[in-house]
């Protein structure tokens, strides 16, 4: 039977252990591939927008912001594991 759920961040859906379990492999393997991009940046990482000018490629704020909305809901998902092995 699968129960709803909700991140804080307000996005909710069902599921069961199985899809929880993979939705926590999921999430670890987003929070990984985030900190490997992170921790290989440098300062010359930019990228040409076409017209002469250059951007960063990455911008450090949304890599942070992403591991932390990552780590979260790693965190819900084994708590909402922890509670369906109860």
């Amino acid at each position: 039977m699968k129960k709803r759920y909700t991140f804080a961040s307000g996005e909710s859906f069902e599921a069961d252990l199985q899809d929880l379990q993979q939705l926590l492999e999921k999430n670890r393997l987003y929070l990984d591939n985030y900190a490997d991009v992170y921790s290989s940046l440098e300062d010359d990482d930019y990228v040409a927008r076409g017209n002469g000018f250059c951007d960063r490629k990455y911008s450090d704020d949304f890599i942070e912001g992403q591991m932390e909305k990552y780590a979260q809901r790693v965190k819900e998902i084994e708590g909402w594991i922890a509670e369906w092995k109860k």
